[in-house]
């Protein structure tokens, strides 16, 4: 199957079913989720997958596995919600959803599907879910973050379409990885924040901490003090709503990889060399 786009006609079943989260309203209208919703995010993973090859970039996935659960793990959450009310997927260098150094794809109807905001739940993050990555856990951002500010994954969820990529860190012998490359090599990092303001993207928060790292004081003040600071490294695009619906979806998405390249580089060298 070739991606087709997918028809905003089927993305409404997203907005339906974040007023009608029940599992009688799911059984019931499940099959354009199995039958059209689905099938389209699968043909999107290969057909991005092929675009990403053709452009050298060592990132992919397969149609059925890298894609996340529509069925929320609710065992440790507040909301039982069962369901999420957003169609999402990675590509990764080795095929594995939590791999390091990802591209991951949200989908659902532009400005978001929940009802309201009080409605999110946090733990409805597909990168971090319980179900694949327990030891994930995620804090709330703060609400009075500046209307400027480029919100942390977990904040984007419910605003709409988007695609990020980078590396989602929660291992601290990792995160020290790559704030140790930073630092070792600040010119090599400060081309990649170049690189990124250059193409319009910039470094989401990264769920960063409110002191310096310890071992990393001597950088206090400099250029480099933000990148330290994080626990991640990834960058966020929006997507509108007629490039969800477009078959040229997947360019898009490798083009964005492609943009992230150097940061992919950059993090890839920092965890295993080379």
């Amino acid at each position: 199957m070739t991606f087709p786009g997918f028809a905003p006609a089927d993305l409404a079943f997203l907005s339906d079913l974040a007023v009608h989260n029940d599992r009688d309203w799911f059984t019931a209208n499940r099959a354009v989720y199995d039958e059209r919703l689905r099938p389209a995010l699968g043909a999107l993973i290969a057909d991005a997958s092929t675009a990403c090859a053709a452009r050298g970039l060592p990132l992919g996935g397969d149609p059925n596995k890298s894609q996340f659960r529509l069925h929320r793990d609710v065992r440790f959450s507040k909301s039982k919600l069962p369901y999420k009310t957003h169609l999402s997927a990675v590509l990764t260098r080795d095929g594995l959803k939590m791999s390091p150094g990802m591209a991951y794809i949200h989908i659902e109807p532009e400005g978001g599907s929940r009802v309201t905001a009080d409605s999110f739940d946090y733990d409805s993050i597909d990168p971090l879910d319980p179900s694949t990555h327990p030891a994930a856990r995620v804090a709330a951002p703060e609400p009075t973050a500046p209307a400027e500010a480029i919100p942390d994954l977990e904040d984007a969820h419910g605003r709409g379409p988007y695609v990020s990529a980078g590396f989602f860190l929660y291992d601290r012998k990792n995160s020290d990885k790559v704030r140790r490359a930073i630092a070792a090599g600040p010119e090599a990092w400060l081309a990649v924040e170049a690189h990124l303001a250059a193409r319009g993207l910039r470094l989401a928060p990264g769920m960063a901490v409110k002191r310096m790292p310890k071992g990393f004081d001597a950088h206090e003040g400099t250029a480099l003090e933000p990148a330290l600071k994080r626990l991640q490294w990834f960058a966020r695009r929006p997507l509108t709503g007629a490039e969800v619906s477009s078959p040229q979806l997947p360019e898009t998405l490798a083009g964005f990889v492609d943009d992230m390249k150097p940061l992919l580089d950059f993090g890839w060298r920092a965890l295993y060399g080379g």
